[in-house]
C-alpha cells in the first residue's frame, strides 16, 4: 500500500509540460470596451523549448475550440501536423453583434468591426507579445462565424494563411470578391470548404455556388479543398472535417507519405536533392524550421537502393552528418556507397566508425557491426 501511494505521489508531481493544459484568459478590449474571455492551449512541451508556434484562431470557441485543441495535440503528437498555439474566442451571447454586416455593402459593420478589429490589433498582438508565435496563422469558423472569417482574406495584406470554413453561411457578395481576390493574390493561401450531405439546404446550395467559382482558380499560390461529408448533418460532419483541413493545410508538413515516395521520390534524379527540397519548403510555406526526419532520411536510401543511384550516397552521408551526426547514419551511408563502389575496406571502416553512436529507426551499431563482420568474411581482411 505504501509503494502505491508513493507511486501515486510521483505520478501527480510528474512537470506538466508534456500535458496540452487549456488557459482561460481575459483580454481587456480598448476596440470592444469591455473585457473578452479567451481559450488558449500551448504545446506539450511549450515551457521546455524555445520554439516558435504557428497560430489557429478558433471563432466560436465555446464548442469548436475543445475539437480543435484536441486534433492539434493528437496529429502533432505524431509529427503529421506542427505543435500549434489554439485559441479559441468564446461567442457566447456575443455571437450576432461579433458578426454584424452592413445589409448594403456586406462589410463588416458597427459592433461587426470592432470585433474584427479585436481579433486584427488586440488579439494577435496579445499572442505575439506574450507568446513564442511564427508568422503563419490560421483563422477557423462555422456558419455564421465562418462566413466572418474571410474578410480577414480580403484585406489587402490578409491576416492569416489559412482559411477554414465548415457550412459557412456566405453572404450573396462574397464569392466574386473571393475569387477575384484569390484570383490575383501573389502570397500562399490554404482555404478549406467544406459541408454534409445533409446539411441545412441554404446553405448548401450557396456553399456549391463559391466552390464553382473556387475551383477554378489556377493561381498556384492557392490550396483550395473542398469536401461534402456523406451520411453527416450541418453539426455531426465537423467531426470528421477538423483532422481533413489540418491534413490539408500541412500537407507539406508530414512524413514521405508511400504515395509520396512513388510518385515523386522515386522519379527525382537524385532522392537526396528531393529530401533537402522539401525540408526547405516546409520551411518557406509554414516559417517552421525542422531538422529531417529520420523516417525521410531511411524512405530516401530506399529510393537510392530502389533506383540504385549510389553516388546519391554520397550526398545523404553529408546531410546526415550535418543533421543528425550523433546517429549511425553518416557511416551507414558512407558504408553502402564504398560497399557498391568497389570499396569494400573503405566500406568496413564506415560501418566500424559507428561504433557506440545512437540508432536510427531500425539501424543501429551492432547492425552496422554486422555488416562489417560479413565483409571481413566475404573478403578475406
Amino acid at each position: 500500500m505504501r509503494l502505491i501511494s508513493i507511486l501515486l505521489i510521483c505520478f501527480l508531481l510528474q512537470p506538466s509540460k508534456v500535458v496540452s493544459q487549456t488557459e482561460y484568459i481575459d483580454v481587456n478590449s480598448s476596440i470592444l470596451k469591455e473585457s473578452r474571455q479567451i481559450k488558449l492551449q500551448l504545446p506539450r512541451n511549450y515551457n521546455a523549448s524555445e520554439k516558435e508556434y504557428p497560430i489557429l484562431i478558433v471563432l466560436d470557441g465555446d464548442y469548436l475550440f475543445e475539437p480543435f485543441a484536441g486534433n492539434v495535440d493528437y496529429l502533432s503528437y505524431w509529427g503529421i501536423i506542427p505543435e500549434a498555439i489554439v485559441v479559441g474566442i468564446n461567442q457566447v451571447g456575443h455571437r450576432r453583434k461579433d458578426g454584424l454586416l452592413d445589409e448594403v455593402e456586406e462589410l463588416p459593420t458597427s459592433t461587426g468591426a470592432d470585433f474584427y478589429e479585436f481579433i486584427s490589433l488586440e488579439v494577435l498582438k496579445y499572442l505575439d507579445d506574450n507568446y513564442r508565435t511564427t508568422p503563419f496563422a490560421i483563422i477557423a469558423g462555422m456558419d455564421y462565424m465562418a462566413n466572418f472569417s474571410n474578410f480577414f482574406l480580403l484585406k489587402q495584406n490578409p491576416l492569416f494563411s489559412g482559411y477554414i470554413n465548415f457550412s459557412p453561411d456566405f453572404t450573396p457578395l462574397l464569392p466574386e470578391r473571393l475569387k477575384g481576390k484569390l484570383d490575383k493574390i501573389d502570397t500562399k493561401i490554404w482555404y478549406y470548404l467544406a459541408t454534409s450531405e445533409n446539411d441545412i439546404p441554404e446553405l448548401k446550395n450557396k456553399i456549391k455556388t463559391v466552390d464553382s467559382y473556387l475551383a477554378i482558380c489556377n493561381n498556384p499560390n492557392v490550396n483550395y479543398r473542398f469536401e461534402i461529408f456523406k451520411n453527416k448533418d450541418h453539426f455531426s460532419f465537423v467531426a470528421d472535417a477538423i483532422p481533413k483541413a489540418l491534413n490539408s493545410i500541412f500537407e507539406a508538413y508530414g512524413p514521405i507519405s508511400d504515395l509520396e515516395y512513388q510518385s515523386k521520390l522515386l522519379t527525382s534524379s537524385s532522392p537526396t536533392n528531393y529530401l533537402e527540397d522539401r525540408y526547405f519548403t516546409i520551411q518557406e510555406l509554414y516559417a517552421l524550421e525542422i531538422p529531417i526526419r529520420i523516417v525521410d532520411f531511411l524512405k530516401t536510401a530506399d529510393a537510392i537502393e530502389e533506383k540504385e543511384l549510389w553516388d546519391d550516397y554520397q550526398n545523404l552521408s553529408r546531410l546526415a552528418k550535418r543533421e543528425v551526426s550523433d546517429t549511425v547514419l553518416y557511416h551507414y551511408f558512407q558504408g553502402r556507397y564504398f560497399e557498391k563502389s568497389g570499396q569494400p575496406k573503405r566500406a568496413i571502416r564506415e560501418y566500424q566508425g559507428a561504433y557506440g553512436l545512437e540508432s536510427a529507426g531500425y539501424l543501429d551499431s551492432d547492425v552496422l557491426l554486422g555488416k562489417a563482420d560479413a565483409l571481413i568474411q566475404t573478403f578475406g581482411y
